[in-house]
C-alpha cells in the first residue's frame, strides 16, 4: 500500500510567500510544503515549530527536507506574459526609436539572422537561461518567421525545464524583402511547427511544459486573409494567440488605413478570430473604452509592458483602469523593447508607470506582485496550474535568499519578513535566486554558478 511519504519527492520547511488575492499576501511562516512525485503541492501546513517538526512530515525522511534560513523564503515563480527570443541579442540597446522605426532598424535585421539555425540555438541557449535566472518559471516567447529556427527555441526550452508557450511569428506583408513569407508559407509552417511541437511532448515522460501559441506579429504584418487562416489554426486546434496591440498611436494609425471595415484595432483582431479567452495582447497603451470593454467580453488577457512602454517612448497603460474593469493582466519583459529579462525590473517599471499615471491611485505591492505570477498565470490560462501555493498547483517556484553573496539587498536588525520581501521586491536581482523550479524540478540553468 502506498503512504503519503512515499509519493513526496521534496518538503520545504520555513517561509513560503504568495498571492491569494490581488489586495493580500500571504506570509506563512514555520511553514511545510510537500511536493508529490508529479511535481505538485500535495500538501501545506502552517506555523509548525521544531518540536512540532517530526510529526508533521508524516514519516517523510530527512533527505527530502529542505530547511530555509532565516532570510530565506520561497515565492512563486514569476510569469512574463511577452518577451522576444531572438531580440535578446541586442537586449539593452537602441532606445533612441519609436517602434515602427525600431523595428525597421533594430529589430528586423537582427531577427533574419535566425534563417541559420545554429546561430538560433546559440542565442536562444542564452536568452532562455537568462530568463529562467531571473526567476521567471513561465513564458510567452514569440520566436521568428523561420521553422527551423523555432524548433529550435522549443529544444532549448525543453531541456532548460521552462514552462513556455512558443510562438512561431507570421508576417506576409509592410516587412523588409529579407524577413518576409507568403500567406501560404506562413500557414504551412505554422502548421508545421504546431504538428512538431505535438509530436515532441507525445515523447516525453512527464505533463508537457512547450505549448505551441499562434502569433501573428501585429496586424500591419499580416493580410487579412492570413490572420483568417490563422485564427482557424487557433480554433482548430485549440491553441493560446497572442500579439500586440494599441503600442503606439502611428501603429494604429496605421493599421486602421489596412482594416477599414474595423471599427477599431482590438476589432481587427475579433473579426478575424483571434479575439478570445486564450489570447494575450501586449502594451494596449491606447485603448479606448470600447475596446478595453471588447477585451473583457472576450475575456482576453492583456500583457502590461511598462519597461518597454517607457523606452520606446509608446507611452503608459492605465492598468488601473484595466483592473476595475476586471481584465486579465500580466507583466512582461519584452525584451528587447524592455532592456532586461527581469520580471522584478518590469515589476518596478510597473510601479513607476501607475505612479506617474495617476499618483492618488498607483498600484502598491499585493498588486504588483499578484501581476508577476497570479496575473500572469490567468492571462496565460493556466490559473488552475501555477501562479500560487494552492493544493493541486505545479510547484514552480523560486527560493529567494536576500542575503545571498553579493546580494544587493541589506536585511537589518530591525527587518521582519514583510520589509525584507518588499526589498528584494524593489533592489533584489537574480544574486538572490539561490534555486530555481518548475513542476516540481529543479532547472539546471548553462552558465549558472553552482549555489548552495
Amino acid at each position: 500500500m502506498q503512504t503519503f511519504a512515499s509519493t513526496i519527492s521534496k518538503v520545504f520547511y520555513g517561509t513560503l510567500i504568495h498571492s491569494v488575492s490581488i489586495k493580500e499576501i500571504e506570509y506563512i511562516l514555520q511553514g511545510l510544503l510537500f511536493i508529490d512525485n508529479q511535481g505538485k503541492i500535495a500538501k501545506i501546513v502552517k506555523n509548525v515549530s521544531q518540536d512540532q517538526l517530526d510529526a508533521a512530515l508524516e514519516g517523510v525522511g530527512s533527505d527530502k527536507l529542505v530547511r530555509l534560513t532565516s532570510d530565506q523564503f520561497v515565492i512563486p515563480g514569476f510569469v512574463d506574459t511577452h518577451i522576444h527570443a531572438p531580440q535578446y541579442a541586442f537586449c539593452g540597446n537602441g532606445h533612441d526609436l519609436p517602434l515602427l522605426e525600431w523595428l525597421d532598424t533594430y529589430t528586423f535585421p537582427a531577427e533574419s539572422r535566425f534563417a541559420d539555425k545554429d546561430y538560433a540555438r546559440r542565442l536562444y541557449t542564452k536568452s532562455v537561461a537568462r530568463s529562467l535566472r531571473n526567476g521567471t518559471t513561465a513564458a510567452c516567447w514569440y520566436a521568428t518567421i523561420h521553422l527551423e529556427a523555432c524548433k529550435e527555441l522549443v529544444q532549448v526550452i525543453q531541456e532548460q525545464g521552462q514552462r513556455a508557450y512558443v510562438g512561431k511569428v507570421n508576417m506576409n506583408q509592410n516587412s523588409p524583402d529579407f524577413l518576409v513569407e507568403t500567406t501560404e508559407s506562413s500557414v504551412r509552417d505554422t502548421r508545421a511547427f504546431i504538428e512538431y511541437v505535438k509530436d515532441v511532448n507525445a515523447k516525453i515522460d512527464h505533463k508537457p511544459l512547450v505549448t505551441p501559441i499562434i502569433t501573428p506579429r501585429f496586424a500591419i504584418s499580416c493580410t487579412s486573409d492570413l490572420l483568417t487562416e490563422l485564427g482557424k489554426l487557433a480554433e482548430e486546434y485549440q491553441l493560446p494567440i497572442q500579439s500586440h496591440l494599441c503600442e503606439n498611436m502611428n501603429e494604429i494609425g496605421f493599421t486602421m488605413s489596412l482594416f477599414p471595415e474595423s471599427v477599431n484595432y482590438t476589432a481587427v483582431y475579433a473579426d478575424h478570430g483571434l479575439l478570445n479567452d486564450r489570447t494575450v495582447m501586449a502594451h494596449c497603451v491606447h485603448m479606448k473604452d470600447e475596446e478595453l470593454d471588447l477585451v473583457k467580453e472576450k475575456e482576453a488577457g492583456i500583457s502590461h509592458c511598462a519597461n518597454s512602454n517607457f523606452n520606446l517612448k509608446s507611452g503608459i497603460a492605465n492598468v488601473r483602469k484595466m483592473l476595475n474593469k476586471e481584465i486579465k493582466v500580466g507583466l512582461g519583459t519584452d525584451v528587447a523593447g524592455g532592456y532586461t529579462p527581469s520580471i522584478l525590473e518590469a515589476l518596478r517599471a510597473s510601479r513607476t508607470a501607475s505612479v506617474a499615471l495617476d499618483m492618488e491611485s498607483s498600484l502598491v505591492v499585493a498588486e504588483l506582485f499578484y501581476l508577476a505570477t497570479v496575473g500572469g498565470a490567468r492571462v496565460m490560462g493556466l490559473e488552475d496550474t501555477i501562479g500560487n501555493f494552492e493544493v493541486g498547483k505545479e510547484f514552480d517556484a523560486i527560493l529567494v535568499n536576500a542575503s545571498s553573496d553579493n546580494s544587493p539587498v541589506d536585511i537589518h536588525d530591525h527587518d521582519t519578513v514583510e520589509t525584507s520581501f518588499e526589498k528584494y521586491l524593489f533592489v533584489g536581482d537574480d544574486r538572490n535566486h539561490e534555486k530555481i523550479f518548475v513542476q516540481g524540478k529543479e532547472v539546471r540553468i548553462p552558465g549558472a554558478a553552482a549555489r548552495k
